[in-house]
């Protein structure tokens, strides 16, 4: 489909890539994490529903995918996976974007059930051309190969599902880090930036110049921002719109009713 920008994407290859992205972050997750944290992601058809039990409070990390995609409304697919949602108790979003062919289906369903509809963030897209900026000099790229190595991603993102994770570093110190997976022509990967003032965005310039490479040598059409529900940080977001990023669509967030808690 055409986005609001200049980049093009198919919505049912990226709705079915990000959920790919998230089923390998929430597998890349260290065993202890997974059961301290209550992690859990599971399928209904082309709906995904992941929760982290013990953040119930945070819509971000409780959350459906897919539920606009084929077979959703029709198969029962949506219904069932916010069944398994409310059995955790949590606070969650159902993240709905354009395009997917039972979008209306879903949207009618929502509403029928007293959902709250809320503007996501914009979704960021690139085409799968090679960087059309150079690389910058002197810094050093490492593949992370130890998802103990360090913590400064949260719970570290590790190769999974075809994740690619490299760390760019400044002396002893990451400047930027980023997950990559890609799942038939599309990848999607997500940016997280230590905040370096005199760095000027060269951390996070040159690992997206290395992501970009290889996700075009793979033949990739579509390159994407995962979201959490969110926009990503000023920071981040200059850098990857230097990269060629565009806001291509937004994301649309329905909420449930509010929760009483337990």
């Amino acid at each position: 489909m055409a986005a609001e920008g200049s980049a093009a994407f198919d919505a049912v290859a990226l709705d079915e890539a990000e959920k790919q992205f998230w089923r390998g972050l929430w597998d890349t997750a260290c065993e202890d994490a997974v059961v301290d944290l209550g992690i859990d992601m599971v399928r209904f058809g082309q709906v995904a529903a992941a929760v982290v039990a013990e953040e119930a409070a945070e819509p971000a990390l409780n959350f459906i995918l897919g539920a606009g995609a084929p077979g959703a409304i029709g198969d029962g697919c949506l219904p069932a996976a916010v069944r398994w949602m409310e059995r955790h108790d949590v606070d969650f979003r159902v993240s709905l974007t354009p395009g997917l062919p039972e979008q209306e289906a879903a949207e009618e369903w929502l509403r029928l059930h007293h959902y709250r509809l809320l503007d996501g963030p914009m979704k960021l897209l690139r085409d799968g051309s090679p960087p059309r900026f150079e690389r910058p000099h002197g810094i050093d790229i490492y593949e992370r190969v130890d998802p103990w190595e360090d913590e400064g991603f949260g719970d570290p993102l590790a190769e999974s599902l075809g994740f690619e994770s490299h760390k760019l570093v400044d002396g002893d110190e990451p400047l930027a880090y980023v997950a990559m997976h890609l799942h038939d022509e599309v990848a999607v990967l997500a940016l997280a930036s230590r905040l370096v003032p005199a760095g000027d965005g060269c951390g996070q310039r040159a690992v997206l110049h290395r992501c970009i490479e290889d996700a075009a040598a793979a033949g990739c059409t579509t390159i994407a921002v995962a979201e959490a529900g969110c926009a990503p940080a000023v920071s981040d977001r200059e850098s990857l719109v230097e990269a060629g990023f565009e806001d291509a669509v937004r994301t649309f967030t329905w909420q449930p009713p509010a929760r009483v808690p337990t």
